[in-house]
């Protein structure tokens, strides 16, 4: 996306006053030594924070570097007009929303006797799927129902255009800037636990082997019997059976127990079907910023993906294909997720590449995804490892929606698209609409036809949200991680190498938080051999490469550069004259 000269000024002006608020000095001390004119300063200051005031809330401790496309805010009326309804002021427009279902449950499917439950983090708001297995003669059958967003959010509302202009929730460090007004989001359509809850089911019989042998598609209502944590699960799942953490969950989820391992047999076999087809799996680690209630880091550390992580991405897998094969035999338009092959000069880069470190590519003719996937399992835990995986993960086109389905490289589907979180993509929130036209069985020829003309352009858009509210969340978490590191100028820790290339050396601390080290700007001795992915030592001739470790010293961790910068530590050694003696 191209940003407007308004929307750099903004940027600019977000780092200048980060960097003085992280500084130390009273902003007309900070203004003086930067050559900053102080009344510039608090003009853009107030001009930054009226901005996203209302929807961030009046304490704005950090500002990411690229701000929201929409300045439209969602703000629930305190006193609804009528019983039973909410209403959400949406700029000028005063939105009434039914919170009343008694009446439509009557044309549901009704699974509130199933013991269907949620799985997400523990500080997730907007529980967006429920799942529920039982073992069967056959195989397994499957549930997967997600909140029926297109309930509330009917077609062509003030609210769906506005969900449309934002395309999908943006998730910071420190808050969420969602799609729907947080009385939808976090309250009607969050699969809550206890209560009656509208979902879209699809409801799938699978073999032994894991194959989809019949399926089944409907609108339904849900009661959540249990809020499981991916946390709680993976200890019923990973954890000693005589250990004190597994006997007390054990006796809360006594009646649940049997489905979990259940879950976890029909995940693996999913998962390995997966495997056979060539579904690429990245494990690149993932940093999550822990913070206080002043919302100061407390802790960095590593998201770790357990089995229940994995079940529930394997199950929403499913019922993507699932419900993207469906709507595309029946030719109902609707929008996909695609990831098309890489560029083959891309490919034959990256190959270049990998024989330096001993690996190749065989047979670039064909591109499979397969052949991708071989090269990270076998580079996996080896200290070149990280650097291979982000090389390849370059080579890959973006993932993007169209109104076609052009299949999934990544996953090596033939069928995909997002359906699974309608809360917090426009995507999904579409695809329910279309399903539920299917279901109907009601859409002529000139319909489809209008629908797929507008998707193409809905695809586009939200391709583009999609990558703003990335990048948001990029600089969200840098943003905090350099505000951690702000204090530490100075000290030395031991970073291990992950990834080089002309100008920047990679570095990763014990801490988890990436550095680098700017070779172009160097103050030591130290250059970097580009054709054998190296930096030398010049005056030991001292090599060290992919996951070598060495002393760094922290010299900068700026809001401007938007990054932490070091340098090699070297032990300074004191010199000695001697004085001759008399």
């Amino acid at each position: 996306m191209i940003m407007t000269a308004a929307e750099l000024k903004a940027q600019r002006w977000v780092s200048i006053i980060m960097e003085c608020k992280t500084s130390g000095l009273s902003v007309p001390q900070w203004c003086n030594e930067h050559g900053i004119n102080e009344k510039q300063y608090w003009y853009y200051h107030r001009k930054l924070r009226n901005h996203l005031a209302q929807e961030v809330g009046n304490h704005i401790d950090i500002l990411p570097a690229t701000l929201p496309s929409s300045d439209v805010t969602f703000q629930e009326l305190k006193k609804p007009i009528r019983h039973g309804s909410a209403h959400i002021q949406l700029g000028n427009h005063q939105i009434e929303i039914n919170e009343d279902i008694s009446d439509e449950l009557k044309n549901r499917k009704d699974l509130r006797h199933l013991d269907i439950i949620t799985i997400d983090g523990s500080d997730a708001k907007d529980l967006d799927d429920a799942v529920y297995v039982e073992k069967t003669e056959e195989g397994y059958k499957l549930f997967v129902s997600i909140a029926d967003v297109s309930y509330y959010v009917r077609e062509n509302t003030e609210l769906d255009t506005e969900a449309l202009k934002r395309g999908n929730s943006i998730y910071l460090v420190d808050r969420v800037i969602p799609m729907l007004p947080r009385k939808l989001s976090n309250n009607l359509c969050s699969l809550n636990p206890n209560e009656d809850k509208l979902t879209f089911t699809v409801e799938m019989d699978l073999d032994k082997k894991g194959k989809v042998v019949r399926n089944d598609f409907y609108k339904s209502v849900i009661k959540s019997k249990y809020r499981m944590t991916y946390e709680n699960v993976n200890t019923i799942l990973e954890k000693n059976d005589e250990s004190e953490e597994y006997r007390n969950l054990y006796d809360k989820y006594r009646k649940i127990h049997e489905m979990l391992k259940n879950m976890l047999e029909l995940s693996k076999i999913i998962r390995n079907n997966k495997k056979r087809r060539g579904s690429i799996d990245f494990e690149l680690p993932e940093i999550k910023v822990v913070l206080d209630e002043n919302k100061a880091v407390k802790d960095i550390v590593l998201r770790s993906r357990g089995e229940a992580e994995r079940i529930i991405e394997d199950f929403m897998v499913i019922a993507n294909e699932t419900v993207a094969e469906k709507l595309f035999w029946e030719e109902i338009p609707a929008i996909y997720r695609v990831h098309e092959d890489p560029d083959k000069a891309k490919v034959q880069a990256l190959n270049e590449t990998l024989i330096k470190f001993g690996y190749s590519l065989k047979g670039l003719e064909e591109i499979h995804p397969g052949k991708f996937q071989n090269i990270i399992e076998r580079t996996t835990g080896l200290p070149e490892g990280y650097l291979i995986h982000k090389l390849i993960l370059r080579a890959m086109q973006r993932a993007r929606y169209a109104n076609k389905n052009l299949g999934h490289f990544g996953l090596a589907s033939k069928y995909y698209l997002h359906f699974t979180s309608p809360i917090r993509r426009y995507s999904d929130l579409i695809v329910h609409r279309m399903l539920g036209r299917s279901i109907e069985k009601f859409m002529n020829e000139k319909e489809k036809a209008k629908y797929g003309a507008n998707f193409e352009a809905i695809a586009s858009s939200i391709s583009r949200t999609e990558r703003v509210a990335d990048k948001l969340e990029e600089d969200s978490v840098k943003i905090k991680l350099i505000e951690y590191m702000q204090d530490k100028i100075g000290q030395v820790y031991i970073a291990r190498l992950s990834g080089m290339n002309k100008n920047k050396i990679f570095m990763e601390l014990e801490n988890h938080i990436e550095v680098v080290y700017n070779v172009t700007t160097a103050r030591d001795n130290f250059i970097y051999d580009e054709e054998n992915f190296k930096i030398v030592d010049k005056r030991n001739n001292e090599s060290y490469t992919m996951g070598s470790t060495m002393k760094v010293s922290i010299v900068s961790a700026s809001y401007a550069k938007m990054e932490i910068e070091v340098i090699p530590y070297v032990e300074e050694r004191v010199k000695i004259d001697e004085t001759e003696e008399e």
